[in-house]
């Protein structure tokens, strides 16, 4: 009995052994498999969040291309300057959805700006609550002059000791300042927006473009110095207000990488016109082309009297092919005015004949884009006229009017105009 008892409990720990062993490889199976489901738990989580905030960044997207067509529609028409920032600060906040957007302006003769219109600030702040120029997400954005988002900021120079917006407890997701006629006009701030601030910095940029060109254009129609801006016989802007606005937009083409497009357009024979039908029908021709040009042209691009019968046409955010289309209609329009001279019985049509230029693959300087552009017009002067042709280093050139030509682009001289009829 005492060797079978033996046995028997020997049996009955061997038994408990395995089970023990069967019972903890049961636990380390169902650990691991817990695991792999909180894994798969997790990674199923992480992908529907980034779904979500893709579909966000999406729906997003679409009402910023939906607002687009309103924005340029309301900067194109003629207000007074102080009339488009209410505007931008509205369409931003639809945009980026942000809790907060102001528009802050300088202080006359002082180092701060104060809120102008605003949304989601405090109510005492407009008017009144300074913040200094040269602090915090402001003070990085003015001196590089260019639009940052939150990731572009240099942090370690938060806070300083002048009033700024970070210690009013406000960090902003983006600041674009907006260039006005003789500097600095503004500053657009953006925070509290739901999206990361790098996705909505080209709209921003796009916004703040706009505002600047159709300020400045406000301020030339405002200012006391019109003359200054202005060719009297045509109403346009002259070759000098014309270089300042081009130097600011190279400037903004370059920061941003954005396209931008420039038309040099000749009328043609106008000389001959002048001799044979006299002074006053040359100024009349003058005068009716660039009433067509100004009604053919947005308000967020710039066209000028560049000098004698040559005019210039900048196009902020516009490719080459964009500008190509709208010299066309341009060119269209021109051709098919009846143009009634005084002393002369019959009505006269004339033409024009232009060149196109367009950043960078033209030019990435005012120099390379004027001859580039210059260069094309001349090249319409070889041949038949009434035509646009944009500048190509080599290849097929896209011609319009009567002929097309190919073959690679010559050097010549700088762009030359004629003298002025008045």
């Amino acid at each position: 009995m005492g060797y079978e008892t033996l046995l028997i409990a020997g049996g009955i720990l061997a038994a408990a052994f395995a089970s023990a062993r069967l019972f903890m490889m049961y636990r380390r199976l169902r650990l691991k498999s817990s695991e792999k489901i909180r894994s798969l738990e997790e990674t199923i989580g992480e992908l529907h969040k980034g779904l979500l905030e893709a579909k966000l960044e999406k729906s997003h997207a679409v009402r910023a291309a939906e607002q687009v067509p309103m924005i340029v529609q309301k900067l194109t028409e003629q207000l007074t300057a102080d009339s488009y920032p209410p505007v931008i600060v509205r369409h931003a906040k639809e945009i980026t959805n942000a809790s907060k957007v102001g528009y802050f302006v300088p202080l006359p003769d002082s180092e701060y700006f104060v809120l102008r219109v605003g949304y989601g600030f405090p109510d005492d702040w407009q008017g009144k609550f300074r913040i200094a120029r040269k602090e915090g997400a402001l003070g990085q954005a003015l001196r590089k002059q260019v639009v940052l988002a939150r990731e572009d900021f240099d942090l370690d120079v938060f806070p300083g000791s002048l009033p700024s917006l970070e210690q009013e407890g406000i960090d902003p997701d983006l600041v674009a300042p907006v260039h006005g006629i003789s500097g600095i006009e503004g500053v657009l701030v953006i925070a509290g927006c739901s999206l990361p601030p790098g996705s909505l910095k080209i709209n921003v940029s796009m916004l703040v473009d706009l505002l600047s060109l159709s300020i400045r254009n406000a301020a030339l129609l405002e200012s006391k110095e019109q003359i200054a801006y202005y060719d009297h016989l045509t109403g346009l802007a002259n070759r000098f207000y014309f270089m300042k606005i081009f130097e600011s937009e190279i400037r903004r083409a370059l920061n941003y990488q954005q396209p931008l497009s420039l038309l040099i357009f000749r009328i043609d024979r106008f000389g001959e016109t002048s001799d044979t039908k006299g002074h006053l029908a040359g100024n009349t021709i003058l005068r009716n082309v660039a009433s067509i040009a100004k009604n053919c042209t947005r308000s967020c691009h710039f066209i000028a009297r560049y000098g004698g019968d040559t005019f210039a046409v900048l196009l902020p955010s516009t490719k080459k092919d964009q500008a190509f289309r709208y010299a066309e209609n341009l060119r269209e329009r021109v051709a098919a005015t009846d143009l009634l001279i005084d002393g002369h019985k019959n009505p006269v049509r004339h033409t024009i004949s232009g060149g196109i230029s367009a950043f960078p693959e033209d030019g990435r300087s005012i120099n390379e884009l004027t001859r580039a552009a210059g260069d094309a017009l001349d090249e319409t002067n070889t041949g038949e006229m009434n035509r646009i042709t944009p500048f190509h280093l080599a290849g097929t050139r896209l011609n319009t009017g009567n002929v097309e030509q190919q073959g690679e682009t010559e050097t010549i001289p700088p762009l030359h105009t004629k003298t002025d009829s008045a």
